[in-house]
């Protein structure tokens, strides 16, 4: 006689580790995606908040905004890339020669995804 057939297939426990090991790569592949949407979205609003600075910048070298000391919310102006939670502030001291003025532009937000940011520029404007 020959010996009694064997049924093919999985067996429950192997089933078993199989799926747990499908559902560790699920949760890694989960976490690593959810670091780099956080990442990309710190990367926007770090860009976004270079942008109001230099734009505030530009403007103070333009003669579009006084040189003196200011708070201001770039939302309010046209063409803002970002909504509300951004406040820039704008902070002028003498540069040591005439006419020669330090300015620091700090933009801030609030809104941000895991903690506030802030970009500083830092420039020397000739104002005759």
């Amino acid at each position: 006689m020959s010996a009694p057939a064997r049924n093919r297939g999985f067996t429950l426990v192997e089933a078993l580790a199989a799926l747990a090991i499908t559902a560790m790569a699920v949760l890694v592949a989960t976490a690593f995606l959810q670091a780099h949407v956080n990442a990309a979205r710190r990367v926007e609003v770090r860009s976004a908040l270079v942008a109001e600075a230099e734009r505030a910048l530009e403007e103070i070298r333009a003669g579009l905004r006084p040189m003196t000391p200011a708070v201001f919310d770039p939302a309010s102006g046209a063409g803002s890339p970002m909504a509300g939670g951004v406040q820039v502030s704008v902070n002028v001291l003498p540069g040591g020669a005439p006419d020669l003025y330090r300015v620091t532009v700090v933009s801030r937000s609030s809104a941000s995804v895991t903690e506030p940011m802030e970009v500083v520029l830092d420039s020397m404007v000739w104002r005759p």
